[in-house]
């Protein structure tokens, strides 16, 4: 079972707009922290930041991966559960 304070750190990751545009960056591909800050035009060490906040709040996972020059690089990825609850309050089912 999920504590208040599990809960309380789900929602306060996903209360943030810039959190948002992560997730969002994310579902599209963009899934490393230096991509995102490129793409976001945002220091590394900020979205590295918030990256933290949604990991610990049950958001994200760490999806470690290769790039395409072979080095390992950790990629993150939205939670399936969590993606599917965006995906409903997107299509205002739930909201």
């Amino acid at each position: 079972m999920v504590t208040n304070q599990q809960l309380a750190a789900f929602f306060s990751a996903l209360g943030n707009e810039r959190r948002l545009k992560i997730i969002e960056n994310i579902e599209k591909g963009i899934s490393n922290p230096g991509q995102l800050s490129k793409k976001m035009d945002t220091a590394r060490s900020t979205i590295e930041k918030h990256i933290r906040v949604l990991v610990e709040g049950g958001v994200l996972e760490k999806d470690p991966g290769l790039n395409p020059e072979g080095q390992l690089r950790v990629y993150y990825k939205v939670r399936e559960n969590v993606r599917k609850l965006l995906e409903m309050v997107r299509r205002q089912e739930i909201y």
